[in-house]
């Protein structure tokens, strides 16, 4: 049976049809600290977006699914400092990070966004670790309340947590000075958010990117 099948399949062979394509959607967020403002740059060609200083992010872009690389540069350059790839399928929503490396290299961070809404009354949010001063997982919850994930890895997400508008978080980890920080990135009921957090090797720092 399984050299019929072999012989069979052997026999068809045919040429790939060709991959559909359509429309897709990304922002890009620059969360390398101490960079000068970036360029962005898609499949080699400079993307209309205004140069991107630390802590900024554009408005979605629309681009054509399939493989997509994003190059980032010091504006006005045109040396790249990273480039990076990822397959983006139709109809796909997407955040594509420059972010600083453990190394002190920069590279780039590409996550699939949630564009649904969250249920009446609560907010929607997400945590990206991208310290790469404590490079070591840390966890969050909700301050004073429940814990939300244990270890978030870095250069690495957690899923997306529905919670009440006005809430405010705490990051837990061993090293951290205090080991719980807390930090408020005013919720509000009917968003969706990524929380992005950097810092110093004893210190975390939280920056909102919103959808909605």
């Amino acid at each position: 049976m399984t050299l019929g099948l072999i012989v069979l399949l052997s026999s068809c062979i045919k040429e790939p049809e060709p991959e559909p394509t359509g429309e897709a959607k990304v922002r890009v967020a620059n969360a390398a600290s101490a960079s000068v403002p970036q360029d962005v740059y898609y499949n080699g060609k400079k993307m209309n977006i205004a140069p991107l200083a630390y802590g900024q992010f554009s408005a979605y872009q629309t681009i054509t699914s399939g493989s997509s690389f994003f190059g980032f540069a010091d504006n006005g350059s045109t040396i790249g400092n990273y480039e990076g790839g990822a397959k983006i399928g139709i109809g796909e929503h997407f955040t594509a990070i420059y972010y600083n490396t453990v190394n002190n290299s920069t590279g780039v961070g590409f996550l699939l966004d949630d564009t649904t809404t969250p249920p009446a009354g609560k907010a929607r949010v997400r945590f990206v670790h991208l310290n790469n001063l404590y490079p070591s997982s840390f966890g969050v919850r909700i301050e004073g309340g429940a814990n939300l994930v244990v270890a978030v890895q870095f250069a690495s997400s957690s899923k997306y947590f529905d919670v009440d508008p006005g809430t405010k978080f705490e990051v837990l980890a061993a090293g951290l000075t205090p080991t719980a920080q807390a930090f408020d990135p005013n919720i509000q009921a009917g968003k969706t958010y990524t929380l992005w957090l950097d810092g110093t090797a004893t210190t975390m720092q939280a920056h909102a990117i919103f959808q909605n």
